[in-house]
């Protein structure tokens, strides 16, 4: 059985990526199809998995308005993709608008569909795959509740599957007094919010660790992590780029509060945490998670942490725990 899995975006190095990754070290021989300039190697180091199986192929370039090149370059992608017997998508949430003769099944982290401008939409709305063509496919699966609702919305059924995440492996280390927070550097992450919080709080002794792929792809913007920079400056702030997972793992193991800050300040769910793969390393770590009220993460930590709506509320609620901490070192165990 020939066997193939659609990630165009594989030089993001981000948590669909992990995902990718860990399900071809599963699946072992396939081809991973992609558009980006990656070395296998690169991957098994970044992400700590084995795919001396898999084979990377690489996606020839397309051409057309920047909006609609995913689109184009999925369509263009169509001959290659009837050539296998198997088809994994963990990469376009569901865009895919023909069905393939070969089995087909879908990850989704969480439907999003490109907006055309209003004088564009006439022209776009034909090079730009629709929700209403999409999901063609035999088996569609999602990464959480949240997201299982979004695709109700567009009349799409998905049984939750949550990705992988090696809890039994993760183990406390000795605590030392550190906040860590971990995503790549791009400003949905909302790094610059937690730096502000960071600095209100005043947490004497405290560092906080923010660790994060940052790669030369359009998505990464060197001004962004500039200006995160500048800003953390005169704090105990360390920033950490590039890190391979066995290492995020050892810094996991010695902080004791987990910070997650993606969506605040925005409305479209797209742009909340569809899942959090690195607050479950986080808990697994004997890290305190203070996450933000949003997406799928008060339905990760559950009762297991603390949930905040504003930068005052994370610092309210971390320099409660920073003060109870050595009163009370059980409180770990609520994680």
């Amino acid at each position: 059985m020939k066997k193939a899995i659609y990630h165009p975006n594989l030089g993001l190095f981000g948590g669909g990526e992990a995902l990718c990754a860990k399900i071809a070290e599963i699946v072992g021989e396939v081809d991973i199809l992609t558009k980006d300039d990656v070395k296998k190697e690169e991957l098994e180091g970044f992400f700590d998995v084995n795919l001396r199986k898999a084979n990377l192929v690489r996606l020839k370039t397309v051409l057309g308005p920047h909006s609609a090149q995913s689109s184009i370059l999925l369509r263009a992608s169509y001959p290659l993709l009837e050539k296998y017997d198997l088809v994994i998508d963990t990469c376009t949430n569901g865009w895919f608008d023909r069905k393939l003769k070969a089995k087909t099944f879908c990850y989704v982290h969480f439907p999003q569909f490109q907006k055309n401008k209003p004088l564009t939409r006439p022209l776009m709305k034909h090079l730009v795959i629709q929700p209403e063509s999409a999901f063609k496919y035999d088996k569609i699966v999602c990464n959480s509740r949240f997201t299982q609702d979004a695709l109700k919305r567009y009349g799409v059924s998905a049984d939750i599957i949550y990705p992988p995440v090696a809890t039994s492996r993760i183990k406390p280390g000795k605590k030392d007094d550190l906040i860590v927070s971990i995503g790549r550097f791009t400003y949905e992450k909302k790094h610059e919010v937690m730096i502000d919080a960071f600095r209100q709080m005043g947490a004497k002794g405290w560092k906080l660790v923010l660790v994060g792929a940052f790669r030369d792809e359009a998505l990464y913007k060197k001004e962004y992590l500039s200006m995160l920079k500048e800003k953390a400056k005169g704090l105990d702030i360390e920033f950490m780029l590039n890190v391979p997972h066995p290492e995020v793992i050892k810094i996991l193991q010695k902080a004791k509060i987990y910070w997650h800050a993606r969506g605040y300040g925005e409305k479209g769910e797209e742009e909340h945490e569809s899942f959090g793969m690195t607050t479950v390393e986080a808990m697994a770590a004997g890290c305190i998670p203070v996450v933000i009220h949003l997406g799928a993460q008060p339905e990760i930590i559950g009762k297991a942490g603390f949930l905040w709506e504003t930068p005052e509320e994370l610092g309210a609620i971390t320099e409660k725990i920073i003060s109870g901490y050595r009163a009370n070192p059980a409180i770990v165990k609520r994680a």
